[in-house]
Parts: structure tokens; sequence; C-alpha cells
């Protein structure tokens, strides 16, 4: 089973905060070990997408202006 959850920064500073300095060293170690940090987003390629895109038929119009904002986008 899996569970997902979103907060948002403020949500997860305010936890921290009330947090003791162990725990806290606790949950930067675990950030160090799994590396979450060096972890990269991954940019899909824009053609698989916008093919993705076509099998839905989509209005070529669509496609035009979501190939565009996919091409001018960053992470």
């Amino acid at each position: 089973m899996q569970l997902s959850v979103d907060v948002s920064l403020d949500n997860l500073l305010a936890l921290i905060s009330k947090m003791n300095v162990h725990q806290i060293e606790d949950i930067k170690n675990k950030i160090v070990e799994q590396k979450l940090y060096f972890q990269k987003f991954q940019k899909d390629n824009i053609d698989d997408i916008m093919e993705d895109f076509k099998k839905e038929d989509y209005s070529n119009e669509f496609l035009l202006d979501l190939e565009a904002g996919l091409k001018k986008s960053s992470l």
C-alpha cells in the first residue's frame, strides 16, 4: 500500500520547527543517506509527450499551444 500526501512548504517547516534537535538530525541523516538532494528532475522528451496527446484526439490548435508551452517551460 502506498500513501501520498501533499504538504506545503509552510506546513512542513511548521512541523520541523516543533521537533527537537535530535529528530531534525535524524531527518537530515535520512536525506543524506537516501541522496534526496542529488535527485534531479528528468524532463520528458517533448516529442514523446506530444505523441501521447495526439493519440487522445486533441485539436491541432491545442496541440500547437501545448508544444509551444512545453518548449518554453522550465523546472
